[in-house]
Order: C-alpha cells, then structure tokens, then sequence
C-alpha cells in the first residue's frame, strides 16, 4: 500500500525543487486562478459573438477572424499573463527576503532560473490546451490551413519562453523596491507592445497564408526564432548570474554569449549576402546584435574592477588559458578589454561572411567601414564613460545611476545636439545629420556619403576610449595572473599526503 505513495515522493524529490515550489504557489494564488478563468470566460464570449455574427452575415471569412479573435485572448495570457507572473515570483525573492536562502542553498543558479521558466511554461501550457479546442473549430470552420496555425502556434511559444525568460532577468536586475516598480511598468508597457505585434504577425499570416510559400517569408519566420532564441540565451545567462553569490564569477556566462552573438551575426548575415546578394543584410544582422550587446556591455563595463574570492581561486591554471580567460572574468576592466575583442572579432568574421559570399569590393568595403562604425558607437556610448567612471566610482549605487545616465545618453546625444542647431538656424532636417546620431552617420556611410569630418570624429573617439581604459584594462590583466601565481604557489606548499 506504501508502494505508490513512496514512489510518487520520490518522484516529486528528483523534480526541481523550485519547479514545485513555484507550481504550487501559481495553482493555489490567486493571480493565476483569476486571470485563468477570466480568459476563458472572455474567450468564450468572444468566439460565440464572432459565430453568431459570421452566422447572420455569412461572411466567408468566419473562421479567420474567429481564429484571430481567440489567438488574441490566448495571447494575452501567454504573453503578457505568464511573463508578469514570472517577473512577480522573482521580484517575491526579495520581497519576502528568501533571495539570500536561495544563493547559499544547494541550488545551483541554473536550476533556480529554469525551475521559474517551467512553472511559467506549465503555466502557458494549461491555456494552450485549454484553447485547444477553440483553435481546432477555428479550421473546421475553413478560411484558415492547418500550417498557418502550427506556424502561428510555434511562434506564439517562441515569444512566450522568450518573455518569460526577459520577465526572470528583468526582475533579477532591480533588487531596490522603487527600481522594481520602475522596471515592473516598463516591462508591463513592453509586455503590450509585444502583444500588439504578435497579433499583428499572426494576422499576417492568417489573412495572407501566400507568404509562408515564398523564400522571404520562410526565412522571416525563421528568422523570428532565431532573434527569440538569442534574446532568450541572453535573458537567461543574465537571470543566472544574478542568482549567483557576489563573491563567485557572476560574469562568464553572459560574456560568452555575446561573443556567440557576435559570431552568430556575421554567419547569419553571410547566409543572407550569399541568398540575396546584398551586403546591407550583414550590416543588419550586425546591427541587431549591437542592440542586443549595448546593456550587457553597459552592466559587465561598469562592474567593480577586482575578481570576487571565489573567481579568483577558481580560475584557470594554465597561463595561455588565464590569457585567454581574461576578458571572460568579471570586473570593469577586462569587459572592457572584451568589449574591443568583440568589436575587433565582428570585423574580421565580418571580412570572411563578405568573402565566402563573394560579395563585391566596393560595397563589401563600404559594409565593413559601417560595421566598423557601428561598433565604435557602441565603445563610444558606453566604454569610454565606464572607463572615466572607473577612476571616481566605488559605490554600488553610483555604478547602478552611471547606468541608468547611459541608457539615456544616445536619445540625449542625438536630440540636444539637433536643438542647438536648431537654435543656430540649421534646418530641420540637417540638424539631426550630426556626428552623435548613429543612425544618419551609418546611414550614409553604408551608402558612401559618410563626411570625412564624421570619419575623423569616430575614429578620435575610439582612440580616447582606448586611452582611458587601457590602465583599467592592463590592471586587469594583472590581477588574474597574480592570482594564477597564487593557485600555483598554494599548490606547491600544500603539504603532500
């Protein structure tokens, strides 16, 4: 009689613990209770009036906008619902002071994060198959084929795990009460804009299925998941490492992932030059990804300068290993040694994309100089602020208002500029074409008609960035190898057993 029972707790014990946790709370709070049957009573009413409409009309498109009408519930509750409830369970760490219990528990920081994202996913799960039934007499109904809504569907979980996974992060990020409140509206606002542009997409696809036959669509939807996937990986390297100790090496994963990324990009757009013979996709892809690159550089170039005890005694032995790990660990100035391999690496993968896909001289040339000028921006904007910062900031929360400062310094270097040209009697539209507004600069270098002013500009403000991070970089530098000698001489004066 004792069989079952032992097994079943058994069973329960070799789940994630913060997978039942977390499953637990969700089915006996509330927020998910009345959102659930809200939805569902919303669905219905909605699908029945879409019916009884298409019934007295006898409209032939019956079971599109039925499709549409409760894909858009649906999404409501998988994109903006379950995410918010993820953002809300892990800002609960810190409200109920459970955040400390868990970064000394047993509980590595990965199984924190994805015992939160499959609550979330189970969660997602149970308003799927409960508007399965919905969405099967949406075909029965004719007007929609069965790929589109697969392909609706898959996209729908896509944007679904990739919410969750930015929710998690997001709420990882802003331990301070009021900074929680701050991100929780800017995330909610982000959660509505990502609904409207899912139902957007879905009725593109379900209004005009044509465009899922022709190579351009194919490759938009996939491009769609992959741009979701890397968001995810981000999101998810992020969340990881804000559930680490301070003291260990809360830096490496995310490091990596954006040297990924840079990679990712070139190969990406390589494919595209090689598909569609246009250099300009390069530069795109390269341009989503420095998007992607600005906040993990903003947070890993402002990170205190000194190795934590535990990534000090846990680095690499080797000394070609500790060279090449260092722009891996944490601290300021080897991000920022990172930062330049980075940009350093998107040029040279850049070259050979350009050349596997036998791209001309000319435009090649012209991609990779914009490429080039992409990335100083971005080392402009914020590794040479983080690198002045270094030399007068200590204080956690003075690092936490540089960023905040530097998250609003790109619209303010595009817009003051442009309001004292104005001022001056510049016209309209020339008062924006200024050396700080990224977006007309790489606009006409792309294009060839890039000013060498600008040209010079860029290229002084990459030396200067070099300049005042270069002491920050080289102490670095240093330190990791001073803790290797370290590791080497404690193993050589361990006492032999």
């Amino acid at each position: 009689m004792n069989a079952p029972a032992s097994t079943g707790m058994r069973f329960e014990d070799r789940l994630n613990p913060i997978l039942v946790k977390e499953v637990r709370q969700a089915l006996r709070g509330k927020y998910f209770r009345v959102l659930f049957w809200i939805t569902l009573f919303v669905g219905t009413l909605i699908g029945l009036g879409v019916v009884a409409g298409s019934v007295s009309s006898g409209s032939s498109d019956a079971g599109r906008v039925f499709f549409m009408s409760i894909f858009g519930v649906l999404a409501a509750a998988v994109h903006c619902f379950v995410p918010f409830s993820a953002f809300l369970s892990t800002s609960s760490e810190w409200d109920e002071n459970t955040y400390d219990l868990l970064i000394i528990s047993n509980l590595r920081p990965r199984q924190i994060v994805q015992g939160k994202l499959l609550s979330a996913l189970i969660q997602s799960l149970l308003y799927y198959s409960t508007f399965g039934p919905f969405l099967v007499f949406a075909f029965l109904l004719n007007g929609i084929d069965l790929g589109s809504v697969l392909v609706i569907l898959a996209g729908s979980a896509a944007t679904s795990v990739t919410l969750t996974l930015v929710g998690i992060a997001a709420s990882s990020l802003a331990t301070n009460k009021v900074m929680r409140i701050v991100v929780m509206a800017l995330f909610g606002v982000g959660l509505i804009a990502a609904w409207g542009m899912t139902l957007g997409f879905a009725a593109g696809i379900t209004f005009e299925p044509q465009v899922l036959s022709s190579i351009e669509g194919q490759i938009t939807f996939v491009a769609y998941l992959t741009v979701a996937a890397v968001v995810a990986l981000l999101a998810q390297s992020v969340a990881v490492g804000r559930f680490a100790h301070e003291e260990e090496n809360r830096s490496t994963p995310l490091r990596v992932m954006t040297t990924l990324l840079v990679l990712f990009a070139s190969a990406w757009g390589g494919w595209l030059v090689a598909q569609f013979g246009d250099p300009q996709s390069l530069f795109a892809c390269h341009a989503g990804a420095a998007a992607l690159l600005y906040f993990p550089w903003l947070v890993s170039s402002t990170e205190p300068e000194e190795l934590g005890r535990r990534a000090s005694v846990l680095g690499p032995r080797g000394r070609l290993a500790s060279l090449l790990a260092v722009p891996f660990l944490p601290g300021g100035g080897r991000a920022a040694s990172l930062c330049f391999a980075q940009a350093a690496l998107a040029i040279v993968s850049s070259q050979f994309a350009l050349a596997a896909a036998g791209a001309g001289a000319l435009t090649s040339d012209s991609t990779l100089l914009a490429i080039a000028a992409l990335y100083t921006y971005g080392l402009s904007y914020v590794v040479l602020p983080a690198g002045v910062a270094a030399y007068f900031l200590r204080r956690h929360s003075a690092r936490v208002l540089l960023r905040v400062l530097l998250v609003v310094a790109i619209p303010l270097g595009i817009v003051l500029p442009a309001m004292l040209s104005l001022f001056l009697g510049a016209g309209a539209g020339s008062a924006f074409s200024h050396p700080l507004n990224p977006f007309t600069t790489l606009f006409d270098i792309q294009f060839g008609d890039a000013s060498p002013q600008a040209l010079v500009l860029l290229a002084l403000a990459l030396a200067l960035t070099l300049l005042v991070n270069a002491p920050r970089m080289f102490a670095g530098w240093r330190e990791v190898l001073r803790a290797r000698r370290a590791r080497e001489q404690e193993t050589l004066d361990a006492p032999r057993a």
